[in-house]
C-alpha cells in the first residue's frame, strides 16, 4: 500500500525525478491561474481547492502524468485542445516529462472555477 501523505512536498517527494519535475511544472500552472488556490492532500494525491470546493487535483504515475476531474462539459468546451492527451473516464493523461502547456492548465482551472461557481 501507498503510503499516506501529510503534504505536497511529501507526495512530491516520493516520486521519480523525472515524474516530479513533470508535476511540479503543472503545479506551478495551477497555482499561477487564479488568486486563493489551497493546496491539499485529498485523496492522498494534490489537489487544490477554491472556497472549500475541489478545482482540480493532479497525480503522478510509472508511465504517465494525470489531472483531474475532466467532466463531459469540460471535455467538450476545450475540444481540439485535448486532441493530444488521452482522456480516460474523467482523467486527462499525459506524458512524463511533456508537462501540459500553461495555457492550457489555466483555462482548465478557470473553467471547472466557472463550473463551480454556477452550481
Amino acid at each position: 500500500m501507498r503510503e499516506k501523505f501529510e503534504s505536497v512536498k511529501d507526495y512530491l517527494d516520493s516520486l521519480e525525478p523525472e515524474v516530479k519535475k513533470t508535476l511540479q511544472a503543472v503545479r506551478k500552472s495551477i497555482l499561477s491561474s487564479a488568486k486563493g488556490l489551497e493546496e491539499v492532500i485529498s485523496y492522498n494525491i494534490p489537489g487544490y481547492k477554491l472556497e472549500g470546493k475541489a478545482v482540480v487535483f493532479i497525480a503522478g504515475f510509472k508511465n504517465h502524468c494525470s489531472l483531474y476531474p475532466m467532466t463531459k462539459k469540460l471535455i467538450n468546451l476545450l475540444g481540439s485542445k485535448l486532441d493530444k492527451f488521452t482522456i480516460k473516464g474523467s482523467t486527462l493523461q499525459y506524458e512524463i516529462g511533456k508537462p501540459l502547456p500553461t495555457a492550457l492548465v489555466k483555462l482548465i482551472v478557470k473553467e471547472r472555477i466557472k463550473m463551480l461557481k454556477s452550481e
